[in-house]
């Protein structure tokens, strides 16, 4: 009778014990980093960690990761964003440098949705990409600085969405200077969706400057839609193309808007659309002071509202459509 009064006993006291057990390292909602931080801590505000991919590790899903103070934090790989999640280094001048030749930031989970604010990402002049979205539902970056992406394949922003997804990306008052490999590849903004991946694309008040190729939408791996709304932005001094829509028959119909903008000082074509189906529509934009102002090849059209000025180019090329304005 005794082990029969002893066994419930042992029992309510295991179940007792499990309740008011917490796990040893649950996960927070905010979490923060700090140049003085220490990855073993549990990143909150009084005790920040010292890495964006500890951080990261340490917070819910939705959540966000905050900077403490001003710094660059060096990474030795890939912050592998794998979450719904917000980096926000706002009035601290925070952000991250490449350690190692490879990407600084790299996003390849379907369905989330990642927000970068207030960052400088830093290539050191040898890294490959600064932002490398494969998957996901939508990037959106504000309010910052991505530069110095000269090695590999030389990308600030990468946007890749993969077959079968559509996914969004969102450029915002933000620097994208000074990317892409000198031998003639690379650039900027790079959208290249793959299989029968689609990409849905704002760039807004934003520069993209000094790269290889500015904004390049390619539709040739593709064959879903590449849509790309170009609004109050500037696209300058890049080596080669300012604004790209490349595609070929079969592949993405690739769209570009630039609306309120200008593509000047560019090495090769000020705006360029290339392929059956690559297609740029131009508003109350300026393009001058490029080698070609405006080109359409290969059955690419440039439609203009009428309200541009074209001018001041080596060879200011011309508009294949005019589009009366409503």
């Amino acid at each position: 009778m005794m082990k029969l009064i002893a066994l419930p006993s042992a029992i309510g006291l295991l179940i007792t014990l499990c309740l008011h057990t917490t796990p040893a390292q649950a996960l927070e909602a905010r979490t923060w980093v700090s140049t003085a931080g220490n990855d073993a801590s549990d990143c909150s505000r009084a005790t920040p960690c010292a890495s964006f991919l500890t951080a990261h590790n340490k917070t819910l899903p939705g959540g966000e990761i905050n900077c403490v103070d001003a710094g660059m934090f060096s990474i030795d790989f890939p912050l592998n964003i794998t979450k719904s999640i917000t980096i926000d280094c706002a009035g601290t001048l925070g952000g991250l440098m490449g350690n190692a030749i490879g990407e600084v930031i790299t996003i390849n989970t379907a369905n989330i949705n990642v927000r970068l604010r207030n960052l400088t990402i830093n290539g050191l002049g040898a890294n490959f990409i600064g932002i490398n979205f494969q998957n996901g539902n939508a990037l959106f970056v504000e309010n910052c600085t991505i530069f110095g992406f000269n090695g590999g394949v030389g990308h600030g922003i990468s946007f890749k969405p993969a077959n079968g997804f559509t996914s969004q990306l969102y450029v915002t008052d933000s620097v994208v200077e000074g990317n892409g490999l000198f031998s003639g590849s690379g650039g900027g903004i790079i959208i290249q969706p793959s299989g029968s991946g689609s990409a849905r694309v704002v760039i807004d008040r934003t520069r993209v400057n000094s790269n290889i190729y500015g904004i390049f939408a390619n539709g040739t791996g593709s064959t879903g839609t590449i849509a790309v709304q170009v609004k109050d932005s500037t696209v300058s001094g890049n080596a080669f193309n300012g604004i790209s829509a490349f595609t070929s028959a079969g592949h993405s119909i690739t769209s570009i808007t630039v609306d309120h903008s200008s593509s000047l000082l560019n090495g090769a074509n000020g705006i360029l659309a290339q392929g059956q189906g690559g297609f740029v529509f131009v508003k109350d934009s300026t393009v001058m002071s490029n080698v070609t102002g405006l080109r359409a090849v290969s059955g690419g059209a440039i439609f203009s509202y009428q309200n541009n000025a074209l001018t001041g180019n080596v060879t200011d090329g011309a508009p294949t459509n005019v589009v009366t304005l409503k």
